[in-house]
């Protein structure tokens, strides 16, 4: 997805299929943000540190896998949510786990949606509308004006 300004959108996913519908998803509801693509549960973590520190771009949201390489996508959602400058970062998470711990978990942390895959997947433009990003989203009809 070319950038379009604005916030990135973050996506930490460490399947290439689902990364790659997801990117296919969000430019079909003509949205440009940059999508910032991360594999792995410690590179989200490092990616974080550097929002933190002024060294990259805070998110407009981000889409969460629970089962990521290393770290879990729930210790990464702990961290997003006892971070003070990310802690109102709008999270989904999407995910194969349809496990009930998994989601009272999720939800006991903060998320702000809990999609299943690969089902899930598909409902995820409805969901990035339901959390009120508008100003924040890019629609590639304002390109013009950025």
């Amino acid at each position: 997805m070319k950038p379009g300004g604005g916030a990135p959108i973050l996506l930490l996913e460490d399947e290439r299929a689902t990364a790659a519908l997801v990117v296919q998803l969000l430019a079909a509801e003509r949205i440009t943000n940059q999508v910032e693509s991360i594999d792995s549960g410690e590179a989200a973590l490092d990616y974080f540190r550097r929002v933190v520190s002024g060294q990259a771009p805070t998110p407009v949201l981000c889409v969460l896998d629970l089962s990521l390489p290393g770290v879990s996508g729930l210790e990464v959602l702990r961290h997003i949510r006892a971070t003070p400058e990310l802690a109102h970062l709008s999270v989904i998470m999407l995910t194969g786990s349809g496990n009930d711990a998994d989601i009272e978990a999720a939800y006991e942390l903060g998320i702000d949606a809990y999609l299943i895959k690969p089902a899930g997947v598909h409902g995820l433009p409805d969901v990035v509308r339901e959390l009120s990003l508008a100003y924040e989203l890019i629609p590639a009809e304002r390109q013009d004006l950025a």
